[in-house]
Parts: C-alpha cells; sequence; structure tokens
C-alpha cells in the first residue's frame, strides 16, 4: 500500500491581530460579566407571617419556632411559683439559642429586666436594646399578704415581643403577637398568641405588625386590618376580665 502522499497537518497560527483582537473580547466579556453581576438586584425581603391562636395558660409553655426550621427559638414560659412568698404565675421569655435576643423594657422588680410591650409599627432591626437572656413579661402574686401584678404585659391587648435571631449563623428580626392579663387576685397570668412573623433577608429591620412588604414601604401603610380581629378573639379567651380591658382599649 503507497504511503499517502497528503502532507501531516501542522497546526495553524493565529495572527498578531487576529490575536490582540480576541484578547480585547475576551477582557471585554469578562467585565460585560462583572457589570451584570453588578447590576443584579440584592435579595427582595420578604415577611413571612404566621396566624396562630395558642394559649398560654399557667403552668404551661410556648416554644416559638419563628422561621419553621425545627429550631425552636424562644419559649415563652407561664411558670406557676408555689413557694410561700410570692405565690403566683410569672410570664417569661427565654431565647432558646445563644445569639438569640429580646427587646428589652424597664426594670421593675427586684430591677430585673423585662420584654417590652410593643405596639404596632415600632421598627425592631440593629441598634435596639436587645437582651440575650431570660426576662419576665408580667406577673401576679400574693406577696406578704398583698395581692400584686405588675410588668409591662400585665394588661397588653394586642402588644409585641421584638426579637432578634439566628438563621445559619446569620440575624434575622421578627416579632411575636400577643394579649396577656395578669390578674392579682386569682394570682394567674393568662396569655394568648395571635400570631409572628420574620423577615427573611439577613439584617432587615420589620415592623411591628408587619405581614407583607418591607420596613421602609410599610411605614406608612401599615396593615393593622390584620391586628384587630385578634383583639376580641385573644381576650375573649382570657375570659370576662379580657373583656373588661379590651373595652377599655376601644374606649381608648
Amino acid at each position: 500500500m503507497k504511503p499517502s502522499s497528503r502532507s501531516a497537518r501542522t497546526p495553524s497560527q493565529f495572527s498578531s491581530t487576529l490575536h490582540n483582537n480576541l484578547n480585547a473580547y475576551t477582557l471585554s466579556a469578562a467585565a460585560a460579566g462583572v457589570a451584570l453581576l453588578a447590576m443584579t438586584p440584592p435579595a427582595e425581603a420578604e415577611i413571612v407571617f404566621t396566624p396562630v391562636n395558642g394559649r398560654i395558660a399557667n403552668g404551661s409553655r410556648f416554644a416559638l419556632d419563628l422561621n419553621h426550621d425545627g429550631v425552636i427559638d424562644f419559649t415563652i414560659t407561664n411558670d406557676l411559683h408555689l413557694s410561700t412568698t410570692p405565690f403566683g404565675d410569672d410570664l417569661d421569655i427565654s431565647p432558646a439559642v445563644a445569639g438569640n435576643g429580646v427587646w428589652q423594657g424597664p426594670r421593675e422588680r427586684y430591677n430585673q429586666v423585662d420584654a417590652a410591650a410593643l405596639p404596632a409599627g415600632v421598627s425592631v432591626g440593629s441598634g435596639k436594646p436587645f437582651t440575650f437572656q431570660p426576662v419576665n413579661m408580667a406577673y401576679a402574686s400574693l406577696t406578704a399578704f398583698t395581692y400584686v401584678s405588675g410588668g409591662p404585659w400585665k394588661k397588653a391587648a394586642n402588644r409585641f415581643l421584638g426579637l432578634k435571631f439566628l438563621i445559619n449563623g446569620e440575624v434575622h428580626y421578627g416579632w411575636a403577637r400577643l394579649t396577656v392579663l395578669a390578674d392579682k387576685h386569682k394570682e394567674e397570668v393568662a396569655a394568648v398568641l395571635t400570631g409572628y412573623a420574620y423577615e427573611t433577608v439577613a439584617n432587615q429591620p420589620i415592623l411591628t405588625g408587619q405581614v407583607s412588604g418591607t420596613a421602609a414601604n410599610a411605614s406608612l401603610t401599615l396593615p393593622t386590618e390584620n391586628l384587630r380581629p385578634a383583639v376580641p378573639l385573644a381576650l375573649l379567651a382570657l375570659g370576662s376580665p379580657g373583656l373588661a380591658v379590651w373595652r377599655r382599649q376601644e374606649t381608648n
């Protein structure tokens, strides 16, 4: 068999001009890609709201998982004290994960830190006075033969906890809405959790009572219609003293 007379193919060589043009094209394409990345908008804020009707009677607790990932973020406990002085109920909230915090209120009983009972429309975000320890919300007890009740939440209709918590190590903000009544003569605290929400974007603030949008565009359009129906229902669960509180709220 005769050997092929076709000569072996040699690699083609680009001209210097074409080579320079290719380099320029590569650089411009890379620059365009960087520009596209820079133009990509950041993740949009989204509020996830969960309505709930959770009664927290004396001797019970509620495990609050704000983002439904199976990790308990906070525990709200209605603790029955059986000691002789004082005797009664304490409603407390405790961070369940290190780094989670509760917006703290004024110091009252025994100079202890309490959880603030926030109204609707308050921005919960960085720079707020969070505490990372268990804090009291309300109490009712018999102390030295005297009936007493107190705490920021002792007669709270549709007030909010300001919450800071971690998702995969990143800070997120949320709120929980409760109606609470501390009856000193019964030495009981009754509470109803009526909803909670959180901001899905890390380090973005949320307004108490906000169920959609962003804190910036919700400041003038807070959806208060989502709050009002829960007032009579929650206070009905607390009985006739709760109705008295609701009527005072309506009058005000």
